[in-house]
């Protein structure tokens, strides 16, 4: 039951951010609408590089950080078709995960956890960078794009 429940809530999630990706304009990308932040494309590439690090990290063992720098995809359509790519990896990629023990011990972070608690925080670490990215829109004049809730 709690698998089902954190696989639904990373597959609906990946879903939900799709839209909010999609706003990205190339007008915006490397604006910085906090002097001490990032770019808001490096955001929306930290987010995404996550989600791949995570998930491909969990199905295959490979824990290999990936750039994260807009620079290498220098235009906002090169972030979507990222972006879609890596939520197609990801999806197929939590696939493979569900035939695992999730509650087995997690020996490569920095304290003590079962897989499952990795899952876990793949997912609380990209709401808290989508929710960077709305207030990015947000400071830049962009009206986000509504995220269905049940509520």
């Amino acid at each position: 039951m709690e698998y089902e429940l954190i696989f639904d809530a990373l597959n609906r999630h990946l879903s939900e951010t799709k839209s909010i990706i999609d706003q990205l304009t190339d007008e915006v990308l490397h604006e910085k609408p906090v002097n001490s932040g990032r770019s808001l494309g490096d955001v929306i590439m930290h987010l995404i590089r996550s989600i791949e690090y995570y998930s491909q990290g969990l199905a295959k063992n490979v824990w290999i950080p990936l750039t994260y720098e807009v620079t290498e995809f220098s235009t906002a359509l090169k972030v979507k078709n990222l972006y879609n790519e890596v939520h197609t990896k990801a999806s197929n990629y939590l696939i493979e995960i569900t035939g695992t023990n999730l509650n087995e011990s997690y020996e490569k972070g920095n304290r003590p956890a079962k897989r499952i608690d990795v899952l876990l925080e793949m997912l609380e670490h990209s709401i808290q960078h989508r929710g960077q990215i709305l207030v990015y829109y947000r400071l830049l004049g962009i009206e986000p794009a509504k995220i269905p809730y049940i509520i």
